[in-house]
């Protein structure tokens, strides 16, 4: 993280000045699950949760050059795990311009903008890789069921007392492996109605792992051929309070994944009517970053990182967000599942039977 020398000045006499122990108090007092922590949420040396929301980052008056990394991505700043690729600097942006006399028009653009978008794809992947099997990414997902189950074995000596915490550590694990969805049209999923429709084909060995985390996040991890290609977040719209997408995108995407996006969109082959119009971010490597306005149908604003050699072969994925979309409820409409209901408060009920 880099500070002008003023301001490092500034706060060393702040420190030990007789104000200093204001210093040590917000240290203590600092929540690292508060929703404005950054764009990734709670740090992961507080929590390693991996359904702990995507807050909105909180607001920065800092330059886009001086914007620092998640503090909470493990590839980045957790020395446990493995580092991400070294990338190249950020650049600073220029100024582009256009048209002559009165009509010369001038703005700041990212010079290397597939650099930019090279970081973003790191914070937003964190530990995980493309290529991953299943099974890695369900342990991922599924660490911190262990890492309590390990706690609470410490703090419990009786065998009894072990014996029912081994059955909840099975229990968690079942509800988990029910998370893992196979696209086949006889396994009667219901996704076909939701969200994430058009980002999976049915029996083209095409596989999800979903988690739901408490503050209203949805994470889909895709893969084909048992190989990770793409993961999907879907933030509800408490995630940004007060924001619109347009906003969102400005003060937040743009600072993470670069100022310079293409704008894109998708037309109906039939009709030529716009679909989906939506930001792309294009990596060192050819990843995509992706993010969709979906807060008229669905209530979110998602984010999607692919990789860029894999969707070549499957074929690009884009949400429909037309007027033929009907409104649906989110906490229903985005867990969809293989056999496990929510009811509108986020909680697991049972499932309506069919008629």
């Amino acid at each position: 993280m880099r500070f002008s020398s003023t301001f490092v000045s500034l706060a060393l006499v702040l420190c030990f000045s007789p104000f200093g122990s204001a210093c040590k108090n917000e240290k203590q007092t600092e929540d690292p699950d508060s929703a404005s922590s950054n764009l990734l949420g709670p740090s992961a040396k507080a929590s390693e949760d991996p359904e702990d929301l995507l807050s909105d980052g909180g607001d920065s008056d800092a330059d886009l050059d001086e914007e620092p990394p998640p503090e909470d991505v493990p590839a980045v700043e957790d020395p446990k795990v493995a580092k991400g690729p070294k990338l190249p600097p950020k650049s600073k942006p220029v100024d582009k311009c256009t048209g002559k006399g009165k009509k010369r028009v001038c703005k700041q653009v990212d010079p290397k903008p597939e650099v930019s978008a090279s970081h973003g794809v790191v914070m937003l992947l964190g530990e995980f890789r493309f290529g991953q099997k299943t099974d890695e990414v369900f342990k991922l997902v599924t660490r911190n069921i262990d890492k309590e189950y390990a706690e609470r074995q410490a703090k419990n000596k009786d065998p009894l007392a072990q014996d029912e915490i081994q059955k909840w550590r099975k229990e968690q694990l079942a509800t988990a492996k029910e998370h893992h969805v196979k696209f086949v049209k006889n396994g009667n999923h219901r996704w076909g109605v939701s969200l994430i429709q058009y980002e999976y084909e049915d029996d083209s060995n095409e596989e999800m792992i979903w988690t739901k985390g408490d503050s209203g996040l949805r994470k889909f991890y895709f893969f084909k051929d048992g190989e990770l290609w793409k993961i999907v977040y879907a933030y509800s719209t408490d995630s940004f309070p007060g924001k619109t997408y347009e906003q969102v995108v400005e003060e937040k995407f743009k600072k993470w994944f670069g100022m310079s996006p293409q704008p894109k969109v998708k037309s109906d082959p039939k009709t030529k009517q716009p679909v989906v119009a939506y930001n792309e971010w294009t990596a060192m490597k050819g990843e995509h970053v992706r993010s969709f306005d979906m807060t008229a149908v669905h209530g979110v604003i998602v984010l999607a990182v692919v990789d860029g050699g894999a969707e070549k072969s499957i074929g690009e994925r884009l949400p429909n967000v037309g007027a033929d979309d009907k409104v649906t409820d989110v906490v229903n409409d985005i867990v969809g599942g293989s056999d496990v209901c929510y009811d509108k408060s986020g909680n697991i009920s049972e499932c309506a039977t069919k008629k």
